[in-house]
Formats: C-alpha cells, sequence, structure tokens
C-alpha cells in the first residue's frame, strides 16, 4: 500500500516544560554524572594502583555510607 496518498495525522498536543521540570531534569543528570565520575575514579584507582587502589577508595567510603544510611532511616 502506497502511504504518499494518506495525509499525516497533526500531532497538536503540547506538552509544556516548567522550570521545576528542567531543574529536576538536570539534577538527576548532575547525580548521574557524578556516579560515573566516581566509579570511574575507582576504576582508574584500580587499574594504577592494584589491589590497594580497589580497598582503600573503599574504606574512606564506609563513613559516607554510614551517614547516608543514617539520614535514609531518619527519613
Amino acid at each position: 500500500m502506497d502511504m504518499s496518498h494518506t495525509p499525516a495525522t497533526a500531532d497538536d498536543t503540547f506538552e509544556t516544560v516548567t522550570e521545576k521540570d528542567v531543574a529536576d531534569k538536570r539534577a538527576t543528570n548532575l547525580t548521574y554524572a557524578g556516579i560515573v565520575a566516581i566509579l570511574g575514579g575507582w576504576i582508574a584507582s584500580s587499574a594504577l594502583f592494584g589491589l590497594a587502589g580497589f580497598i582503600f577508595p573503599a574504606v574512606a567510603a564506609v563513613p559516607v555510607i554510614f551517614v547516608i544510611m543514617v539520614l535514609l532511616t531518619l527519613g
């Protein structure tokens, strides 16, 4: 069937984008970029320094994870 004789339907539904949506999207993108940067640094440290480069960042992250867990349990 040749579709050139059938007109396309008009898409007249416009979605408004608010400043809050843009700010939320930016915050999400920054969070993902931060996670990628941290994991990339950890991988680079492991590649450069071997097992010590893998273990020391993990040990250094223990207090940070502990504080995050406490904040999550407080609500």
